[in-house]
This record gives structure tokens, C-alpha cells and sequence, in this order.
């Protein structure tokens, strides 16, 4: 005999003339007298947008008495790449900024690039950059390239929130760097990257209907937190005020990792850590650092399996494998061994970042998407980026196949179907190409 609920329960039950003998099954069951093998997870369809290195480029304060100011910030963004000393030298005498003599506002900017010969001319509109060239005056003087145009990442932004207003997708997530930095504010509310995120993407979407609740979800957009984020704000301050719902998912200043299952799939998001120009794709995380991500992934992906998941998404920064732009995670911190080992039991997906550009793989039973086409500047169109050195056997990248990376725009949408396999369509907006607007269904 058992207690349920205050009341003792039989688990023998001699006679059933005075009731129902589905009731009495139902009882029996409730108060443990039937072993029940544990409830698996229950699959529903469903749709959501990807898209990555959303973040525009550079704002500066614009009228030309503020040049001083304009010039310190540019000093700021040096130091990221030069040593202290150096940086205000090259910033006094080697970027110009150019105002317009009617309205003393400036319009635009030259400055060096990456490699001492290379320049790039920036435009400005009321601070913000709105297109970016670059000429490399050694290797191809007269050459001027386009690798950024600020309305490339305003029509994503506008794409993916239309998908979710309309129904087409539940919720979007992002593989990192949302914004240029947390410097140009005392707080996060007056930072104008965030303003502009908050702006053009999280006010424009609707409150989290029931399914979204009913799973734990209390907003419309997941993010990996690309090194950007954590850019002159080491707090995450601007990642916690704009997406204060992480935080009942377990993130933190010292905790940039989390996850979550939502209709039967599994979503896991890791941290690759803060930029460092001498190792520009290397998993230098901290919070927690990458040993102890790896043991959470181990642990996260047990799970789902225990519970019978069968379709896992794993968002991070930095990409597992790429052949442009500043490269993939180094061997010795690369995840892929770990997350292929379970790729006899699950469906895995991996979306990452951080390269400006578009690449796609298949190795060892997982995707891997590249998705760096939100917005930010592409560079790896440039000469020099469009192609790395990597082993012959390296894995093929299913979408330039060959070709070098050109300026596109785009993000994933991701449909969802219960027993049947995950179908990928990649919206794109190439601005050079004779059919600018394409969608495009990938891993037929």
C-alpha cells in the first residue's frame, strides 16, 4: 500500500465491478505499482532564423568640434591591434578624417587597413559608416574593393524580423558580435550599438507567444556571445540589459554559456572567448574556459540523448572548420572530436561566426554552417583572405566550392520537421551580382 496525495492506495486491485477498470489502471500507475520506461522527447514543427556578425561597423561622434573625441576612440580601436605607444602615432599621422564644409559634419575617414599597404576610405552619415572600400596600393594600386554597406546588414535585420511577425519563424538566434563594442556610453542603455540592436531588431519583434513560455523562453532571440560583446565591456552589461532573460538560462558575467530544448530539439550555446590579434581565431574563453566547456558539452549532449533527443543546434563564436579570412579554431582547442562523437545518435547542426564570410561543411556526420554575412565588414573578400593555406585533406566548403568569397549578405532560415531531416534555406543579398536577391535551399 502507497500514500498519493493523503489517501492509501492498493496496488492489488481484487475487483472491478464497482469501477472503471481504466481508472483503476490510471491509480495504479500514479502511485508507482507500474514501471514506466522514461518519457521521450516530444517533437513538434517548427522554423527559426540564424545569422551572424550582425554588428555594423564603427560610430564616431561626427560634428567636426568633436574631432578630439573621434580621434581618442580611434586611438582605443588601435590599441586593440598595436601596441599602446604606437597607436596614437599611427592615429595623429596616419588617419584622416574629412568633414563637409557646409554642415562641419563628417563624411569620411582614411585610414590604414590590416597590412601596411593596404587603405581603406570609410563613409560616414550622421557618425555611422555607411560603406567601406579598401585599396591595397602595393599589390593592386588603383583597385579600390567594397567590403561593407550598411544597408547589406539593414535588409537582414529587416528580413529576419519580418519571419518572426509574420509567423514564419519562432525566434532567431545569433552565432556572436552583435555590436562594435561596449565603450561609447556610461551605460548600456546610451551605447549606441546596443541602442541600434534593441532598435531594429529586439522592439520590432512580438512578446514570446505560449509554446515559447512553455518551454522556458522568455524572449525572441538567442545569442553566442562573440568576442564584440565582451569588447570595453568585460561585464557583459550590454549583453545582460538587452537580453535580460539569459540570466533564468544560467548567464552571467563569469557564465557566457547556456542551453535549452524547445519542441523535442536540443540548443546549446558555448563561449570561444575575447579577441586577441596574435591568435585571431584560438578558443581563448574564460568563463568558463574551454576544458570545462567541453566537460558541459559532454554532460549537455548526455542528456539529450538520455532523454532521446534527436536533433541537436550548437551555436559558438569562432568556426570549427574554415578555409578564408582569419581561419578556424586551432587543432588542440578545436570541439569537433567531441561533438562528432555523438553524431551516431543526434542530428547536429553547428552554426559559428566570426569570419566575415559564408562556408559550409560536412565532416564526420555534422554540418557545420560559417554564418558571417549579418552585417559587419567583410574582409575575407580581400586579396590575401580569400584563400588560407590548409592540409590537402581539409574538408570541402559547400558553398563558395572553390570560388573566392564574395560580398554577400544573407542568414539561415531552419525548418524543423519531426522525423524527417532538417531542411536549410540561406536568404542572400549579393549587391554585385545580377540577381542581388536569392534564396537558396543548401545540403540537398
Amino acid at each position: 500500500m502507497r500514500k498519493l496525495g493523503g489517501v492509501s492506495v492498493k496496488c492489488e486491485v481484487r475487483n472491478f465491478r464497482s469501477m472503471d477498470l481504466a481508472v483503476v489502471l490510471s491509480i495504479m500507475m500514479l502511485a508507482g505499482c507500474n514501471q514506466t520506461k522514461p518519457t521521450e522527447a516530444k517533437e513538434s514543427a517548427f522554423a527559426f532564423d540564424v545569422y551572424g556578425d550582425s554588428r555594423s561597423m564603427m560610430y564616431l561622434p561626427y560634428k567636426q568640434d568633436e574631432e578630439a573625441q573621434a580621434r581618442q576612440l580611434m586611438v582605443d580601436m588601435f590599441e586593440l591591434v598595436l601596441p599602446a605607444k604606437v597607436a596614437p602615432e599611427v592615429v595623429a599621422k596616419d588617419v584622416k578624417l574629412i568633414y563637409d564644409p557646409m554642415t562641419k559634419e563628417l563624411v569620411e575617414m582614411v585610414m590604414p587597413f590590416n597590412t601596411a599597404s593596404e587603405v581603406t576610405t570609410l563613409k560616414f552619415d550622421k557618425g555611422w559608416v555607411t560603406e567601406a572600400s579598401v585599396e591595397d596600393v602595393k599589390l593592386l594600386p588603383g583597385v579600390s574593393r567594397t567590403m561593407f554597406r550598411l544597408h547589406g546588414g539593414d535588409w537582414v535585420a529587416r528580413e529576419v524580423v519580418k519571419d518572426v511577425k509574420s509567423g514564419n519563424a519562432d525566434f532567431i538566434v545569433s552565432t556572436g558580435d552583435l555590436v562594435w563594442w561596449g565603450k561609447q556610453a556610461d551605460k548600456p542603455s546610451e551605447n549606441p550599438y546596443w541602442k541600434l540592436v534593441n532598435e531594429d531588431v529586439l522592439k520590432q519583434l512580438p512578446s514570446p507567444d505560449k509554446k515559447l513560455q512553455d518551454a522556458g523562453l522568455d524572449g525572441r532571440v538567442f545569442p553566442a556571445v562573440g568576442n564584440h560583446e565582451v569588447w570595453d565591456d568585460s561585464d557583459v552589461q550590454g549583453l545582460l540589459a538587452s537580453f535580460p532573460y539569459l540570466k533564468k538560462l544560467g548567464v552571467s558575467n563569469d557564465h557566457l554559456i547556456y542551453t535549452f530544448d524547445y519542441s523535442g530539439v536540443r540548443f546549446i550555446f558555448l563561449w570561444t572567448g575575447k579577441y586577441d590579434y596574435r591568435d585571431p581565431s584560438g578558443w581563448g574563453a574564460t568563463r568558463p574556459a574551454y576544458e570545462a566547456q567541453m566537460k558541459q558539452l559532454q554532460t549537455w549532449m548526455d542528456d539529450a540523448k538520455s532523454k532521446g533527443i534527436k536533433k541537436v543546434f550548437i551555436s559558438f563564436h569562432a568556426p570549427t572548420f574554415c578555409r578564408s579570412g582569419m581561419g578556424a579554431i586551432p587543432q588542440e582547442q578545436n570541439p569537433h572530436k567531441v561533438i562528432a562523437a555523438y553524431a551516431k545518435d543526434m542530428n547536429i547542426v553547428v552554426f559559428n561566426g566570426h569570419v566575415h564570410t559564408t562556408e559550409l561543411y560536412e565532416v564526420d556526420g555534422v554540418k557545420y554552417f560559417v554564418l558571417g554575412g549579418g552585417g559587419a565588414e567583410q574582409d575575407p573578400i580581400l586579396p590575401g583572405r580569400t584563400h588560407l593555406k590548409v592540409p590537402a585533406d581539409y574538408p570541402l566548403d559547400q558553398y563558395w566550392k572553390g570560388a573566392s568569397p564574395k560580398e554577400d549578405y544573407n542568414y539561415l532560415h531552419v525548418n524543423v520537421i519531426p522525423g524527417q531531416p532538417t531542411k536549410f534555406t540561406v536568404n542572400r543579398f549579393r549587391p554585385s551580382s545580377a540577381k542581388p536577391f536569392e534564396t537558396v535551399e543548401l545540403f540537398r
